[in-house]
């Protein structure tokens, strides 16, 4: 329960970080789509979105909960929670993002569709890169191989040592 509580905390965070950020510096930002740099805009704020993803996505594999699959957890909350609160967001748009001209929200949607579909590849494939930790218990026992069967039976025949002067 904690964990799911932590989660959707997470996820409001990853929905809000950005929307503020395009709230105070959407205008610089966010070029319309018909504009000669629309497409170098974009991809600079995809990978700053790739980035911090990867990130996030370590902290929850890394720190919050190493057991595998929490990473992508994370991801789906994250998308889920996010794409209802951005329905809200691009619903009122007009108030939401009152500088932004058609061109800017059709920009901003384009964005946010991409930066979703990382949120749920990239906690996923940072899931799968991170190997598993050892326990600390199996690391303290040191391993012992096992006799082998001519060993055996060696220790428990009398005739087959030599003799010592």
């Amino acid at each position: 329960m904690r964990q799911w509580l932590t989660l959707t905390g997470l996820g409001v965070a990853v929905w809000a970080v950005p929307t503020l950020f395009f709230l105070l510096f959407g205008d610089w930002v966010v070029l319309q789509v018909g504009d000669p740099y629309f497409g170098s805009s974009l991809f600079l704020l995809e990978m700053l979105s790739f980035l911090l993803l990867i990130g996030l996505a370590l902290i929850v594999r890394l720190r919050l909960w190493p057991e595998r699959g929490s990473a992508t957890r994370f991801g789906f909350m994250a998308t889920v929670i996010g794409l209802l609160l951005n329905t809200f967001s691009i619903w009122n748009r007009d108030s939401v993002f009152p500088s932004f001209s058609e061109g800017q929200h059709h920009a901003y949607t384009l964005w946010m569709t991409l930066a979703y579909m990382l949120t749920l590849v990239v906690p996923a494939i940072v899931d799968r890169l991170v190997k598993e930790q050892a326990k600390p218990e199996a690391a303290e026992q040191p391993v012992v191989p096992a006799p082998s069967a001519e060993e055996t039976i060696e220790e428990s025949d009398p005739t087959s040592h030599p003799a010592q002067p």
